[in-house]
């Protein structure tokens, strides 16, 4: 007898995804309803009568409020005030049940947020995972001002990246090899779980809309199909609200609403994160330009490694307003240690955001969406097979995991100039990955009087 499917409940009620009618629901006949009859008096006492000897608790109590469904029960402020909550489809903002915790302020409705009218016909269409993960997808222009943030504090410097290898796995063969994960995206669903996201700003003229763009379609999408596959508690792709962050954070952090999980910061842990560049400032193509394009194609990807260790996760990603690329950091688990590589990062082929459906051979090809989607299916806690899972054990400071790396740079990286040893040396305490460890790296300590 074979084993359950982990995805059998979607496939099997797929069909039964219409609303319950309002008739099977009553658990109760009403044809004959018990009543209770209650003497009547005249109340001898007044507004002023209540107002002098009434118990001052509930003479000043507030009205009470009716609670908002949309807006999400909100975590510590050190670890997910800074997230904006989930967008999904259907216009609500995802909320699961919470562990009790210290209160914290509820979080603003999300500037994404927004509402559809109900649409019979969403639940008499159909349409598979497969079609709306591989839809077409609205192409941004370049971005007009495309400002680079100053460098001055960063703890990450381009030459932390010391091997780029190819991620050739990450493809469709991969997808279509594991049975039940096909079967799934090939089942039909009702149209109302995979809504389309409605039209974004196709001419951002800042990074920070270009952003909203992405969280407004990728996201949404993203989400809806990691709900269809998950169920109600699934992964979820948001963004950050950078504008409350005290440091610098990535664009966007994956993870389960039920996750506890902190960094050492006291940031929410991410199992997936990602940033966006603007194509101006980085590209795939950098990396065989001159000397110094290279150094800003690695920049970006130090930066991305740094968010990946903070946050302990193995997979990330680069979007841009062209490209998308997928990246897996660490190398493959080793036997004898379980530290990762440090510097080791696996790039998967950069994907077009303009790709949609089949090849012109009617092969069916990667686009954003369906890319998004699988690496937010590898960082579930059960593995497929040939993967690697999604912890990276990168540890507190103290425990120097940055000491595992491989000897040789590949030999296309330039080499570090003697101002940029400098500045690292000044910024977070060492060079290059083998050095001891230093005082920096455990942040600027309180000073104390003698």
């Amino acid at each position: 007898m074979s084993a359950a499917s982990p995805f059998n409940y979607m496939i099997n009620d797929a069909a039964n995804s219409r609303r319950p009618s309002f008739q099977s629901m009553r658990s109760v006949s009403t044809g004959f309803v018990p009543t209770h009859s209650r003497n009547v008096s005249a109340s001898s006492i007044d507004a002023s009568m209540l107002s002098r000897y009434g118990y001052p608790t509930y003479r000043q109590s507030p009205t009470p409020q009716p609670v908002s469904h949309g807006l999400p029960m909100s975590r510590t402020p050190s670890a997910m005030s800074f997230l904006a909550p989930i967008v999904m489809p259907s216009g609500q903002m995802q909320s699961y049940p919470q562990r009790r915790r210290t209160a914290s302020p509820p979080a603003r409705p999300s500037k994404l947020a927004r509402e559809i009218d109900y649409d019979p016909a969403l639940d008499l269409e159909t349409v598979t995972a497969l079609d709306y993960l591989t839809s077409s997808n609205p192409t941004p222009s370049l971005v007009q001002r495309a400002t680079e943030q100053r460098r001055g504090q960063d703890t990450h410097f381009w030459y932390d990246v010391r091997n780029v290898r190819a991620w050739s796995a990450f493809n469709i063969h991969t997808i279509t090899a594991i049975p039940e994960l096909w079967k799934l995206l090939k089942t039909p669903v009702a149209r109302r779980m995979l809504p389309e996201a409605n039209r974004v700003n196709t001419n951002p003229e800042t990074q920070t809309q270009l952003i909203e763009a992405c969280a407004q379609h990728h996201a949404v999408k993203v989400n809806a199909t990691l709900k269809l596959a998950q169920g109600e508690k699934h992964m979820a792709m948001r963004a950050l609200n950078l504008t409350v962050a005290s440091r610098q954070q990535p664009e966007f952090v994956s993870s389960y609403q039920s996750d506890a999980e902190k960094t050492i910061y006291g940031d929410g842990r991410g199992r997936v994160v990602g940033i966006v560049k603007c194509h101006d400032h980085w590209n795939s193509g950098m990396r065989n330009g001159d000397p110094t394009a290279r150094v800003e194609y690695l920049q970006t990807l130090a930066k991305l490694q740094r968010f990946m260790r903070e946050h302990g996760t193995r997979y990330g990603f680069i979007m841009t307003e062209i490209e998308l690329v997928c990246i897996r950091a660490g190398g493959p688990p080793s036997a004898s240690t379980s530290k990762p590589l440090f510097g080791f990062l696996e790039a998967a082929p950069a994907i077009p955001i303009a790709a949609a459906g089949s090849t012109e051979n009617g092969n069916l090809q990667m686009t954003a969406g369906l890319a998004l989607w699988w690496l937010h299916m590898l960082a579930r806690d059960e593995l497929f097979a040939g993967q690697y899972h999604w912890r990276l054990n990168v540890g507190p400071p103290g425990e120097l995991t940055r000491q595992n790396f491989l000897e040789e740079r590949d030999a296309w990286m330039p080499k570090p100039t003697q101002k940029e040893k400098r500045d690292a040396k000044r910024v977070r305490g060492w060079v290059f990955p083998d050095e001891p460890l230093s005082k920096r790296e455990f942040g600027k300590a309180k000073r104390t009087k003698a």
